[in-house]
C-alpha cells in the first residue's frame, strides 16, 4: 500500500493540555533511540493515534438528501474519497506502532500501559467500523508494515468480525475506565467501546449483538440526555452525560473558524446548506404538507419539530446581534447568491454555532465534534429490537425518552401510533435524520438502509413569497443522483495504482 503514509521513525507527539481534555496537536518530535522506554512514550505514541480522529464530519450530510453543497462527482479520484481514506488508514498504522511496540515499554505503570493498548485497539476499530461502512472490503492490516508491502482487501464480514472480537476483548478486561479525571477527558472508555460495538453490529445487521451492547449501555447508568438540544451542541454542553466520544478541540491549540461553515452575515461561506428535505423531516404534519396552503412564508415554519429551529437558521431567526434574512429583496449578506459566499438555497447550519462565546474570537473555535452520543444508543437500541421482531414498551421508551427530553418535548408515540415493525422502523429512520442532522451520520444511514435512490432527486430549498405574494420553494435547478453503486465509495485510484494487491473497484466505478 505505496500510497498509504506507513508511520515512520520519527513519530508526531501530541500533549495533553492542562485545561480539561485531550488536545492533539502536533508539539514536538521523538527519535526512535529514544522511544518505547517509559509509559509516557506510550501514551505520546497513542494519542498520535487520536490525531486522525474524524474532525467535523458534518459535511457528509451534503451528500445526502438533507443538505447540499456544490460538490465534485464520487469518482475513485475524488479528493474527499481519498482524504478520508487515507486518515483512517494512518490511524491504523499509528495503532499498530502503539499495540506492536508498548511491550517494549519497561519503566511504566502496568495498568496505565494496558490502558493505553486498549486505547489504540479501539481507534483502530473505529477507523476500520468507518473504512467497512463506506467502502465495504477494505485491506486489514493488523501489524506495521514495510513500504513495499501490497495488501489485498478483506471481506467485510471477515474484518466486523474482527471488530466485534477486539472491543469484546476491549470491554472484558475492563482496561478502559469508566470516565477521566481532567486532562484525559476525551480519550476512549468502557462505555466507548460498548457504544462502538453497538454502532458497527447495527450498520452489518448483525442486531442481537447491537441490542445487547446498547442495552449494556443503557443500564450502565453513566449516560443521560442533555436536558437543552440547542446547547448540547454548544461550549455549554461539551463534555456532558450525553457524550460519548468526541474529537476534542482547544482554542489554544487544534482549533477552526467557528463560523466558516455557516452564515455569510456573521462571516461564514455557506458551506453546509440544509435542505428542503431535511425541513420535510422536521414538518410535525409532514403527511399532509402542501405548499399551495400556505398564505404566507411564516405560515411555512409552524407546526415544526423545535429541533428545526435548533438546527437551521431560516429568514426571520435571530442570528448574532440581528435577524438572518435570505430572502431574494433581502439587504443583507445572507440574501440568496448575492456573492460566493451566501446561501444558495436560503437556509444556513445553526448546530455547533455558538456565538456568543465565539464572536470576540471566531478563527479559534473549538467546540468538540460528538461522533457518539446517548441519543444514538437509545435509537440504535431501538432498531435493533424492531428488526429482531422483539417489539415491547422498552422500545417505545427508549424512542420515547429521545421525543420528550427537556426543549423537545415532543408527544410520546406508542402501540396505538406505530403498531408494528414497518410503522416503527419508518418513524426510526426519520427520527435519526432529525436527532443527528448535520452531525454527518445521515450518509451511513442512508447507506446501511439501501435508499439512496429512494431519497434522491431535485435539491430544493427555503420557502419564499413572490410579488403575487405566492409562497414557492427555492430552487437552484440542482438534483441530487444516486446510483445503487454510491452505497459504497470507490477504491481511490491513487491506493489501485500503487497496490498491486487490489486490481478491481468497487462495482459501477
Amino acid at each position: 500500500m505505496k500510497k498509504l503514509i506507513i508511520l515512520s521513525i520519527m513519530m508526531v507527539a501530541v500533549i495533553l493540555t492542562g485545561c480539561d481534555g485531550l488536545d492533539v496537536t502536533p508539539a514536538d518530535t521523538v527519535t526512535e533511540g529514544s522511544y518505547w522506554q517509559r509509559a509516557s512514550d506510550a501514551e505520546i505514541a497513542v494519542n498520535a493515534v487520536y490525531a486522525e480522529m474524524d474532525g467535523r464530519t458534518f459535511g457528509l450530510d451534503n451528500r445526502t438528501d438533507i443538505a447540499y453543497s456544490q460538490l465534485t462527482p464520487l469518482v475513485p479520484s475524488n479528493g474527499t474519497v481519498e482524504g478520508y481514506w487515507n486518515r483512517y488508514y494512518r490511524g491504523i498504522f499509528k495503532a499498530n506502532d502503539v499495540i506492536t511496540n508498548i511491550g517494549e515499554v519497561e519503566f511504566g505503570n502496568t495498568d496505565l500501559l494496558e490502558r493505553v493498548e486498549a486505547e489504540a485497539r479501539f481507534l483502530r476499530a473505529y477507523y476500520y467500523t468507518q473504512l467497512t461502512s463506506l467502502w465495504g472490503a477494505v485491506p486489514l492490516i493488523l501489524e506495521p508494515i514495510d513500504i513495499n508491502d501490497h495488501v489485498a482487501r478483506t471481506d467485510r464480514d471477515e474484518i466486523v468480525d474482527f471488530i466485534i472480537d477486539e472491543l469484546d476483548a476491549i470491554i472484558t478486561t475492563e482496561a478502559l475506565p469508566v470516565s477521566y479525571g481532567s486532562g484525559n477527558v476525551g480519550r476512549a472508555t468502557h462505555g466507548a467501546a460498548e457504544s462502538l460495538k453497538a454502532r458497527a453490529a447495527l450498520r452489518n445487521e448483525r442486531w442481537e449483538i447491537a441490542r445487547d451492547a446498547a442495552q449494556s449501555v443503557i443500564e450502565s447508568g453513566v449516560y443521560d440526555l442533555y436536558p437543552n438540544y440547542e446547547e448540547l451542541f454548544h461550549y455549554e454542553g461539551q463534555n456532558s452525560s450525553e457524550v460519548i466520544f468526541d474529537r476534542q478541540y482547544t482554542s489554544t491549540g487544534d482549533s477552526y473558524d467557528a463560523f466558516g461553515i455557516s452564515a455569510a452575515s456573521i462571516g461564514g461561506g455557506s458551506g453546509i446548506e440544509p435542505a428542503h428535505g431535511l425541513y420535510r423531516k422536521y414538518r410535525l404534519d409532514e403527511g399532509e404538507y402542501d405548499i399551495s396552503e400556505f398564505n404566507s412564508r411564516e405560515e411555512a415554519y409552524e407546526n415544526m419539530d423545535p429541533r428545526w429551529n435548533y438546527s437551521v437558521y431560516y429568514t426571520g431567526q435571530p442570528i448574532g446581534n440581528s435577524t438572518y434574512d435570505s430572502s431574494p429583496d433581502s439587504p443583507t449578506p445572507d440574501r440568496v447568491n448575492v456573492t460566493e459566499r451566501a446561501t444558495e438555497l436560503g437556509y444556513n447550519m445553526k448546530k455547533y454555532i455558538d456565538y456568543e462565546d465565539d464572536i470576540d474570537s471566531p478563527s479559534t473555535g473549538s467546540i468538540n465534534m460528538i461522533h457518539i452520543r446517548y441519543a444514538d444508543i437509545l435509537l440504535m437500541y431501538a432498531e435493533a429490537k424492531v428488526q429482531l421482531g422483539e417489539i415491547d414498551q422498552s422500545v417505545y421508551d427508549a424512542i420515547n425518552e429521545v421525543r420528550e427530553r427537556p426543549t423537545v418535548e415532543l408527544d410520546p408515540i406508542n402501540a396505538t401510533t406505530h403498531p408494528d415493525a414497518e410503522s416503527l422502523m419508518e418513524y426510526l429512520m426519520d427520527e435519526r435524520a432529525r436527532e443527528f442532522a448535520l452531525e454527518g451520520l445521515r450518509l451511513f444511514d442512508i447507506m446501511r438502509w439501501g435508499i439512496g435512490e429512494q431519497v434522491a432527486g431535485p435539491v430544493r430549498g427555503a420557502h419564499f413569497e413572490n410579488s403575487e405574494g405566492e409562497v414557492y420553494l427555492q430552487d437552484v435547478g440542482y438534483s441530487r443522483n444516486f446510483s445503487e453503486h454510491h452505497h459504497l465509495w470507490p477504491i481511490p485510484q491513487a491506493e489501485i495504482n500503487s497496490n498491486d494487491s487490489i486490481s478491481e473497484n468497487n462495482p459501477g466505478y
